[in-house]
């Protein structure tokens, strides 16, 4: 189905002008708050992050498309959006309207060049489930196989582009006109967002990354669909039919007579093993792709989105495992430093304090906390929220997505689940297969061992020399030149507004009295005046970009 030129304009207009008033409603509160109180900005804030949420929420319902996935992407980004976002977003889950069925038919004929009825024995009209860019029906195979049957949505290529330009233009006028980047690593995400979204449409691949996790997988009970390569194309997906329990449909699974503790343990076994042992995962474990056997046995399906950590980024990842577990939070924090997940500025000790509280108290039992631990830490969190600039690197955002949507399932299994200590066993299975580590720990005790041997010299070398007098203490000064450059970049805009609101209200004034010409280029004036203030508040460092990120590539659903 191919759009005309009147209906791709009239929908990348819209897309650039849901975005550019999303940006416009926050971007104004900078004059605004001039007027106002800090509780009247902090208040009007929340209200605009809930109501703009709810506002893209249901625009992204009614054009579909690249919009949804993009409300479904970042309901997954807890270092962007507050919790009020997070959660209106997080309904485009499940608010997918259907295709209808005649146009799903013409795509399953498109493909095979065949009317369906010659290539499937039956294919229910009723969908199992409908997703922004396809939606799934039960079938049956020549040989009365019973087959769930994956199907492209119509045009559905034709929206994403057009999508896709629209989001590309409004990145570029953030970028122009804002000092959003130094915050948000925008052409990261949109990278990220464009390669996954694309790779998404390919159902070939989507059947091979199946297979390929298959095959990586060597616990009998974790179960996987078989592919039915005669009956797949790029755009429709054949695999075996597989039923199970909903895994978070607790009183069936109880009702079956299945452990919960168990499959809870089962499932993170499996997630530790594709992610730290073999480096392929499936990164969309939402409960819609989980089910349990009445035999125990999960079943995992669609493998549309998937993830790819390098070697070397998986040797990083499972040294700080090993940190973890032995309960040393600094060095955690090294390690989410050289992954990218502190901004420069971050106090190293302060995050100590948060990693330690998130370790004990979400993922471990909470026995190596005190009273004091708590407090101290309670003391910081205004602090630690606000000015310790924690950051998700733009290419891990499937990962996160994963492990927070795993997190959740987990502990609706098993409430008193212990990942810390169910982490264990697995480091002997890890330490088999990755002879790095007998290294790494061998390099860490020689090095140990040569930092106190050259501890002596180097101090008996530094008292030398402060008696010679050549220590100098330098005072960094960043954080009292940023302050300033931030004051006199906050005059510059003040400046700019006063003279863009006494030009706006001046050429009103003129139109309503009729001096309709001069009126013109009074607004033209104001308008080459708002685009200075803007370009005005540009100002301070770029964020850096997380070192060799994880490779990821999505497709499917």
């Amino acid at each position: 189905m191919q759009l005309n030129l009147f209906t791709r304009a009239m929908r990348f207009l819209t897309v650039l002008r849901l975005f550019l008033g999303i940006f416009w409603s926050f971007y104004s509160l900078k004059f605004k708050k001039i007027y106002h109180s800090n509780s009247w900005l902090s208040a009007k804030k929340e209200e605009l992050y809930r109501s703009q949420a709810r506002r893209f929420r249901l625009t992204a319902i009614e054009m579909g498309g690249l919009l949804i996935k993009l409300g479904q992407f970042f309901s997954t980004r807890v270092d962007v959006l507050p919790a009020s976002s997070i959660e209106e977003l997080s309904g485009l889950q499940d608010e997918v309207s259907p295709v209808a069925f005649q146009a799903i038919k013409g795509v399953i004929e498109e493909e095979f060049s065949s009317a369906a009825e010659e290539i499937f024995a039956w294919i229910d009209e009723m969908p199992l489930a409908s997703a922004s860019l396809g939606q799934v029906h039960q079938g049956k195979l020549k040989d009365n196989k019973i087959v769930a049957v994956k199907i492209l949505r119509p045009g559905i290529e034709s929206l994403i582009d057009i999508d896709l330009k629209a989001l590309h233009s409004v990145i570029y006028l953030l970028k122009r006109f804002t000092d959003w980047e130094r915050f948000v690593d925008f052409d990261a995400i949109y990278e990220e967002f464009s390669v996954t979204i694309q790779a998404e449409l390919d159902y070939i691949k989507e059947g091979q990354n199946a297979e390929k996790i298959a095959q990586n997988t060597d616990d009998p009970e974790i179960v996987f669909p078989s592919i039915y390569w005669e009956y797949t194309s790029k755009r429709v997906l054949s695999m075996e039919y597989l039923e199970g329990i909903k895994i978070t449909d607790y009183e069936s699974l109880k009702k079956a007579d299945i452990a919960l503790k168990k499959i809870a343990q089962k499932l993170l076994n499996t997630y530790i093993d594709q992610i730290l042992i073999t480096g392929f995962y499936h990164a969309d474990p939402h409960p819609g792709n989980l089910f349990v056997r009445p035999d125990g046995k999960i079943i995992m399906i669609d493998f549309g989105m998937v993830g790819t950590i390098p070697e070397k980024m998986r040797q990083t990842l499972l040294e700080m495992v090993f940190a973890m577990v032995k309960r040393d939070y600094y060095e955690v924090v090294e390690y989410l430093n050289e992954l990218g997940f502190l901004r420069y500025n971050a106090d190293k000790n302060t995050v100590s304090y948060a990693v330690k509280v998130f370790l004990e108290k979400v993922l471990g039992s909470g026995s190596d906390l005190s009273n004091t631990d708590i407090l101290n830490f309670l003391d910081n969190l205004e602090n630690l929220l606000y000015e310790q600039p924690f950051q998700l690197p733009a290419n891990f955002t499937f990962l996160g997505r994963a492990l927070g949507t795993l997190y959740g399932i987990c502990l609706g299994l098993d409430p008193e689940i212990n990942f810390l200590d169910q982490a264990k066993p697995y480091l002997d299975k890890i330490e088999k297969r990755n002879h790095n580590i007998q290294e790494f720990i061998s390099d860490k005790a020689i090095a140990l061992g040569t930092s106190f041997l050259e501890i002596p010299p180097l101090a008996a070398k530094v008292l030398q020399r402060i008696e010679r007098g050549d220590i100098k203490v330098n005072v960094p000064v960043d954080g009292i030149k940023a302050a300033i450059e931030e004051n006199t970049r906050a005059m510059s805009v003040l400046a700019w507004s006063l003279s863009f609101g006494f030009s706006l209200a001046t050429s009103s004034y003129l139109l309503v009295n009729q001096y309709k010409d001069i009126s013109i280029g009074g607004f033209i004036l104001s308008a080459f005046l708002l685009l200075l203030m803007m370009r005005s508040n540009r100002a301070g460092p770029k964020r850096r970009r997380a070192p060799h990120p994880p490779v990821l590539v999505k497709r499917g659903k």
